[in-house]
């Protein structure tokens, strides 16, 4: 009995060492990880567009059938098994076809939220895309299949036996998708007339081989000034003159350009990332504060790339005109001179009653105040403005002291620049007027001469009868 019992525990043990051995032999790895390299700030997502079926000729199944018409028109195939096998050997397969399958299938699965790595149950081939503000990605497809796995950890290497599934790492293909936009040497006032250079930044997008919008454009809009077309635009592709290449159509209607750039993008990719540079000329026309320059890149007609909106700005002052006790004086007018008090007068363009522009061509020299005593000077750039009196109200002298006022930032304007100053003007010194008291006293005055002269004159010739008739005896 005991000889049975020992016996039965000898086949107890190797039962269980034989258990453990087979159980361990046979182990396979039932998960998988797909990892995204360079795409840390990324959102991702996934979704199964391959699934495993044995029942199948290649093995694999799409997962539904859209999804299958989508690789079956995309490779030019008869059913969804001939697109399987076109895919296989992974290495030989058509790159532009595949693009243009998952592009389209992209649109027929649901995406769920992805980590980073991502662990999945079910062997088969999964697209993955990722979406971060100012780039764009390509749509990646992760393969995860069966094969016999190593895995090295802190407990030592474990090999887990076919098939277990085999984890997939991928690479993350992106381009930035920045508009930038910038006034170039200035510090963002300006005047009216003055000549300002524009740089537009984007870059090259990468764009599938088969993407049905293979488009590129860049845009610009303005308002408050006009292109200079005569001052040569130039475009730079990586640093490369391009100009030539991609011509400008300019739009001064509705103060607009656009360029075509779309042959910068080929099945390669081979300039997705460049940098491309798009530099002009505008002359400042606003009879506004604010000159606002809008730039976009994108498909044609659209911004999906992104846009850049800059603004520049203009000065103005505005002066007050007074009497006593502060009366606000209308029809007071003035020189305005920059810089310098001797300098020549600035010319002016008249817009409202009170209010003038700036305007190198003007044919206004003199600006005059309106009924509330004010004048106001815009399109100013910045700089130390004196106003000189040249007609004076009426009833009121001039007032030889010149007023002055500064228009100036530290570093960049980012808003409206303005300034104030002030005049006040005397009263003429009186005078005796019309009708009164002094006309009369002039109008006795002058009686009395004439009465003394008629008598003195009338006096002298009495004298001289007397004298000649004496003679005469």
């Amino acid at each position: 009995m005991k000889k049975m019992r020992k016996i039965f525990a000898v086949l107890l043990t190797l039962a269980m060492v034989l258990g453990m051995s087979m159980t361990s032999f046979a182990a396979t790895k039932d998960t998988a990880t797909i990892k995204v390299n360079n795409a840390d700030k990324a959102t991702l997502t996934y979704a199964q567009v391959i699934k495993a079926d044995q029942s199948t000729k290649t093995g694999w199944a799409f997962v539904n059938d859209t999804v299958a018409d989508d690789y079956v028109k995309a490779f030019g195939v008869n059913d969804a098994q001939a697109a399987i096998e076109a895919m296989l050997p992974a290495a030989n397969v058509d790159a532009n076809k595949l693009g243009a399958a998952q592009a389209k299938a992209a649109n027929h699965v649901t995406f769920n939220a992805m980590a980073n790595p991502q662990t999945v149950n079910a062997a088969g081939v999964y697209l993955v895309k990722a979406t971060e503000v100012g780039y764009t990605y390509n749509i990646m497809s992760a393969y995860i299949g069966f094969g016999e796995v190593t895995i090295t950890g802190e407990e030592g290497t474990v090999k887990y036996d076919y098939p277990s599934l085999v984890d997939a790492e991928l690479a993350a293909k992106k381009t930035p998708t920045k508009v930038e936009k910038e006034a170039v040497d200035t510090d963002n006032v300006v005047a009216t007339g003055d000549i300002l250079t524009y740089k537009v930044k984007t870059n090259v997008p990468f764009i599938a081989p088969t993407d049905t919008d293979k488009t590129f454009w860049a845009y610009d809009e303005l308002t408050g000034a006009e292109y200079i077309e005569k001052e040569r635009a130039t475009i730079t592709l990586g640093g490369e003159d391009v100009t030539k290449t991609y011509p400008i159509t300019w739009d001064r209607d509705t103060a607009k350009f656009s360029v075509d750039l779309s042959n910068m993008i080929n099945d390669a990719n081979s300039n997705a990332g460049k940098e491309v540079v798009i530099t002009y000329k505008v002359k400042v026309t606003s009879d506004n504060d604010v000159i606002t320059n809008k730039a976009t890149a994108g498909h044609e007609g659209t911004a999906d790339f992104g846009s850049k909106e800059i603004n520049v700005y203009q000065g103005n002052i505005t002066l007050t005109k007074t009497g006593e006790n502060d009366v606000k004086l209308a029809n007071a007018g003035f020189e305005v001179r920059k810089d310098s008090k001797d300098s020549n007068a600035l010319k002016f363009t008249k817009l409202t009653d009170g209010v003038y522009k700036y305007d190198p061509n003007g044919t206004v020299t003199e600006v005059f105040t309106k009924a509330d005593g004010t004048v106001k000077v815009q399109g100013l750039n910045v700089g130390t403005y004196y106003f000189k009196e040249t007609t004076a109200p009426k009833g009121y002298s001039v007032n030889q002291n010149q007023s002055e006022a500064t228009l100036a930032v530290k570093d960049k304007a980012s808003a409206v620049l303005t300034a104030t100053t002030s005049m006040t003007d005397t009263k003429l010194s009186a005078l005796p007027s019309t009708g009164g008291i002094g006309t009369t006293i002039f109008t006795i005055a002058g009686c009395l001469i004439m009465i003394a002269a008629a008598g003195l004159f009338f006096a002298s010739r009495k004298k001289i009868k007397q004298i000649i008739f004496h003679d005469y005896l």
